[in-house]
C-alpha cells in the first residue's frame, strides 16, 4: 500500500499574502472607492459566512459590504476581481513544484491537498498555479460538511486516497496538526512553502 502525503494549500503549497492588500487591489479592479470601510465589513461578514458553511460566502460578503458604502459596484464584479487578485498574489513556488513533481514520480507515494475553502474556489487557485496535475486527489472543507480540525475533511482524504500511512503538512499547528493527528495521522508543522521540501524529506 503506498504513503499518502497530504498538503495544505493556503500558506503551506502556496504562500498566502497580506490579505487586506488582495482586497484593496480587488477594490481597484472593481471601482470600489471606500476601500478600508468596505474591507471591514467585507472581512467580518466574509468569515462568519465562511465559519457557517454558508453556500456563497465570497458574494453574499460583498453584497454586505458594498451596501454599507452604498456603492453601485455589483457583488459578482467584486467577486471576479478578489478572484484574480488573489490568484495573482499566491504563486507556486519552483521548490514547492519541483518537490511536489519528484513526489508524484515516486513509486509509493501518493499526493493530496486538504483544505479549508469553497471547493470551486481552491480547486480553480490549484489549477492557475500550475499544481493540480501533479496532485492525485483534493478535498476542500466545504464539500466534506466542516473545517479542519473537524475529522471530516481527513476521514473525505482516507476515503480519496488509499494508504497503509498518512502524513498531513501544513502550516496550521491546530486545522493540520493537531487534526490530522487526531485520526490517527502523522503530520508535519511548516511555517510556509518554503519549508516544504525538508517537510517532505523527513517523512520519506
Amino acid at each position: 500500500m503506498p504513503t499518502a502525503i497530504w498538503f495544505d494549500l493556503d500558506g503551506t503549497l502556496l504562500p498566502f499574502p497580506e490579505y487586506d492588500s488582495v482586497i484593496s487591489r480587488a477594490c481597484e479592479t472593481a471601482g470600489v472607492d471606500a476601500v478600508d470601510a468596505f474591507t471591514a465589513e467585507y472581512n467580518d461578514a466574509f468569515f462568519e459566512r465562511l465559519d457557517a458553511l454558508d453556500p456563497e460566502p465570497y458574494r453574499r460578503a460583498a453584497a454586505t459590504a458594498l451596501a454599507s458604502i452604498d456603492a453601485d459596484t455589483t457583488p459578482d464584479t467584486f467577486v471576479t476581481a478578489l478572484r484574480a487578485a488573489e490568484y495573482d498574489a499566491m504563486p507556486a513556488p519552483d521548490a514547492v513544484r519541483e518537490t511536489l513533481a519528484e513526489l508524484s514520480d515516486t513509486a509509493g507515494y501518493r499526493v493530496g491537498v486538504c483544505t479549508n475553502g469553497v471547493g470551486d474556489w481552491q480547486r480553480e487557485k490549484l489549477e492557475h498555479a500550475g499544481l493540480a496535475d501533479l496532485i492525485d486527489a483534493t478535498v476542500v472543507s466545504y464539500e466534506a460538511g466542516a473545517h479542519k480540525p473537524d475529522p471530516a475533511p481527513f476521514e473525505r482524504a482516507e476515503s480519496a486516497l488509499s494508504g497503509d500511512r498518512r502524513v498531513m503538512i501544513g502550516d496550521s499547528e491546530d486545522a493540520d496538526v493537531a487534526g490530522a493527528r487526531d485520526c490517527g495521522w502523522e503530520a508535519v508543522h511548516v511555517t510556509g512553502p518554503a519549508a516544504v521540501p525538508d517537510a517532505v524529506a523527513s517523512v520519506r
